[in-house]
């Protein structure tokens, strides 16, 4: 039996495993850079009329009142300071507050419950973040191997398309089945039993101010999209590194 019974299979599995780690690399950076521009929240504030929302069931919060009353701006803001909070191991969370016209505070913005879910966001991050510097040094190991067999990266962009097509069609099955279950079934996995993840407009201003889970369709939409442009990226230049004498 020849050596290219094995070699062959052995191959197509690591440069499958650069695809796989460059694209979760590419997720980590796409990540960050949305994070940077606050996932483009007042873009998606006016596109999915967020203020309506808020207008709505503001007054209605069992927790928390007058919230009504603020204005875009400090809406922005206020995601904005969730958006560093989580990125940053959950800090400042319980000290988030929201004005009055007149510029008064009026009172915290998140309750406990809510306190303790975004901490488990930031926890989750973390550990992602960890996993994202394992992975991009398992990367190079791997592009450091092939470079040292001198294998080049084959048909990179029959593998891209291959990889569009793929998360075409995962998305596709995802919607098809119910993206909303399998938003909430992660969330059951994930978090931990007794902390509560799901909050009705009714008790919780985060999820107003969110319009959840409609930001987080719009969100998964823009990272996967920047993810796969990142991962193109990293993959043209890993085919560069290869083929360069």
């Amino acid at each position: 039996m020849s050596n290219s019974f094995f070699v062959k299979p052995l191959f197509f599995t690591a440069q499958a495993s650069i695809v796989l780690l460059a694209f979760f690399v590419a997720l980590f950076f796409a990540w960050h850079t949305l994070s940077w521009v606050n996932f483009l929240y007042p873009l998606l504030y006016d596109t999915l009329d967020f203020a309506s929302i808020i207008e709505q069931y503001a007054p209605l919060n069992i927790h928390k009142t007058g919230f009504e009353q603020t204005e875009r701006a400090q809406h922005i803001a206020l995601f904005g300071e969730i958006v560093a909070a989580i990125n940053h191991g959950g800090q400042g969370l319980a000290n988030m507050v929201y004005y009055d016209l007149q510029g008064k505070v009026v009172d915290t913005f998140l309750h406990q419950a809510e306190v303790i879910h975004l901490q488990d966001v930031a926890n989750l991050l973390d550990a992602l973040t960890r996993a994202a510097y394992w992975a991009m040094g398992l990367l190079v190991l791997l592009v450091v191997v092939f470079k040292a067999l001198k294998h080049t990266f084959n048909r990179l962009a029959h593998t891209l398309s291959w990889t569009l097509a793929s998360l075409l069609g995962l998305s596709a099955m995802v919607m098809a089945w119910d993206a909303q279950a399998i938003f909430y079934a992660l969330h059951t996995l994930v978090f931990p039993a007794e902390h509560q993840w799901f909050f009705y407009y009714q008790e919780s201003l985060m999820t107003t101010l969110m319009k959840a889970p409609d930001i987080f369709a719009a969100i998964a939409v823009l990272l996967l999209g920047l993810g796969f442009l990142y991962c193109a990226v990293v993959l043209w230049a890993i085919n560069r590194v290869l083929r360069r004498d």
